[in-house]
């Protein structure tokens, strides 16, 4: 039997955790959940995800800070990440994408069974976010 992928949740809100979370176990995914973003990183360290889920306005190291120390590591410089914010800044997105974001998508455009969707569709085409870092690559839903 295959492993379910594993995804790291970095979000503040319990609220939107809860229900992301629920969504992706019961679409088969194990999900760990992190509150801020100093605690995501040492998660994503220590778990080595398959997929992060990143918001961007997380306490204590902010979503794209975390994005950049993900990257500047070894060991996590490859994990594939989708940010999911409120926040449709197309700076913000602009700089996701410089980060190597696999995709940037904004809640209020998103229900939980779009975003299983997209964490399944990201997984899928791993190689090919790994391969380069296309602008194409990330799309704001």
């Amino acid at each position: 039997m295959p492993t379910q992928p594993r995804v790291l949740m970095v979000e503040d809100h319990p609220d939107i955790a809860d229900l992301y979370q629920l969504k992706l176990q019961l679409e088969g995914y194990r999900v760990a959940v992190a509150s801020n973003g100093m605690t995501g990183l040492k998660l994503a360290r220590d778990l080595k995800p398959d997929v992060i889920l990143l918001d961007v306005h997380v306490p204590v190291l902010d979503g794209l800070q975390l994005l950049a120390a993900l990257r500047a590591d070894e060991e996590t410089r490859d994990v594939l990440v989708v940010i999911c914010s409120e926040d449709d800044n197309p700076q913000l997105i602009r700089e996701a994408e410089r980060l190597q974001a696999a995709a940037y998508l904004v809640k209020g455009r998103l229900l939980p069974s779009g975003l299983s969707q997209k964490i399944g569709e990201v997984l899928r085409h791993r190689g090919a976010f790994l391969a380069d870092a296309r602008p194409n690559a990330l799309q704001a839903s």
